[in-house]
């Protein structure tokens, strides 16, 4: 086993792992396993934090395979029936990290 398959195995088994940091969350209608960080999204935008525009913001970490599109800019993304904006979105060792910024209603 090479470092990329020892670390996608990883991810998979811990990062993923319900029983470490994964919680079963309803993401556009798909029940499935992902990671939830609004500490993570303060530290990454501290100049809209500075601005006091930070408000029902999130990074949401889900595995690609669960995810059917590639997240973009200005789409939206609904959470367990909220709605969010995607801000921004990258994909890394097959997990995107996702930017969310929750519509006010």
């Amino acid at each position: 086993m090479n470092f990329k398959e020892a670390t996608a195995r990883d991810v998979k088994n811990v990062f993923f792992n319900l029983n470490e940091f994964a919680e079963l969350r309803n993401v556009n209608g798909n029940n499935v396993k992902v990671v939830i960080d609004e500490a993570l999204f303060k530290e990454k935008h501290k100049e809209l934090e500075a601005q006091g525009i930070i408000q029902n913001c999130l990074v949401l970490f889900i595995q690609v395979e669960d995810l059917p599109a590639k997240p973009k800019a200005e789409r939206d993304l609904f959470v367990d029936d909220k709605k969010y904006k995607i801000l921004d979105s990258k994909e890394k060792n097959g997990v995107y990290e996702i930017d969310l910024q929750k519509y006010e209603e």
